[in-house]
């Protein structure tokens, strides 16, 4: 059975035919994706033309900068997307798989047991440090300051 596949293969590409992607179709794939962002981004500047105006009018004399940085990371988001092939997972038996892989490697113990004994523990906490490095930093976009959250206290009554 094996064999009649690879001779109808060896056959079929004797006679031209590629059945796999073709490189012009590799080639391309940078071409759409950028098309399909510019499409979107013109999309959404009309669509929020008037509110995004609004907003650089608040802004001042920063509306400048940040939509150059804005621009600059666009460009390095686009520039790794494509060099590291990144694409969204195409189905939810490939989420739920890896999170299943994930929960079965956290509750095995010989895993852990291997983690200490290799020394793999390090790069392991590394990659917990990173992670809630990130975590924090998202916090502290989120409430737009290093350290608390900022309270209206003049309502309060003082003891």
């Amino acid at each position: 059975m094996l064999f009649a596949r690879s001779s109808a293969l060896r056959t079929a590409a004797r006679q031209g035919r590629n059945f796999s992607s073709t490189s012009t179709t590799r080639a391309s794939a940078p071409e759409k994706a950028s098309s399909a962002i510019n499409d979107i981004s013109k999309k959404a500047q009309e669509l929020g033309g008037p509110a995004l105006k609004r907003v650089e009018g608040l802004l001042g004399g920063y509306s400048e900068p940040i939509k150059y940085n804005f621009q600059v990371a666009s460009n390095i988001a686009k520039q790794v997307y494509i060099a590291e092939s990144l694409a969204p997972p195409t189905s939810v038996n490939s989420i739920t798989s890896a999170y299943r892989h994930i929960y079965s490697k956290i509750s095995d113990k010989t895993y852990w047991t291997q983690l200490l004994t290799k020394g793999t523990w390090k790069q392991v906490g590394i990659y917990a440090v990173e992670a809630y490095g990130i975590f924090t930093i998202g916090e502290m976009v989120g409430r737009r300051s290093l350290v608390g959250y900022k309270l209206d206290t003049s309502n309060h009554a003082h003891h």
